[in-house]
């Protein structure tokens, strides 16, 4: 089993939270001194991170669409994908509403299918901000930060995942 870093910190927000998408700042800080080179921010919300930011809705977004739809025409080759999909919502119907998805993502099975696919194909490293720290098949966990908002807030986990490295034939 291969060993990963571990870091816990403070995930108190220190920005504007009236649009889902707003990272606090720790979180911030720790994807702009990891990313480099081309970045797709997926769900990027309020986010000003990324080459290209994918939402549904957001002014800041640099593609208003489906992320369903983008994956599923984009064959771009990028060196970070940042994502972090909705994951606890309330009032379903309204605040996810073109999103085309009914719940949060780590609970859509063929949704889950088509992002790990994507990745696989399109990406060196994902950063992906979730209540949980999925694994893709070819990559590998490079680090994990645990964010702990505090109070009755939900810790997640921001995951760090870099692709395998190919043997030289």
């Amino acid at each position: 089993m291969r060993r990963f870093e571990l870091e816990a910190i403070s995930g108190i927000p220190l920005v504007d939270l009236s649009y889902p998408g707003a990272f606090p700042l720790s979180v911030d800080t720790i994807i702009r001194q990891n990313i480099s080179g081309k970045v797709l921010h997926l769900f990027s919300g309020s986010s000003l991170i990324g080459d290209e930011r994918i939402d549904i809705e957001h002014p800041n977004a640099t593609q208003k669409v489906n992320v369903k739809e983008f994956i599923a025409g984009d064959t771009r080759h990028w060196d970070y994908v940042i994502l972090d999909p909705p994951y606890h919502i309330t009032l379903v119907d309204v605040k996810l509403n073109g999103y085309g998805i009914k719940g949060a993502v780590s609970s859509d099975v063929n949704f889950r299918r088509k992002l790990k696919f994507y990745f696989q194909r399109r990406t060196d490293n994902i950063l992906w901000l979730d209540v949980c720290a999925p694994m893709i098949k070819g990559f590998y966990r490079k680090k994990l930060w645990l964010v702990l908002p505090g109070g009755f807030h939900t810790v997640r986990v921001l995951s760090w995942l870099k692709r395998e490295m190919k043997p030289l034939l």
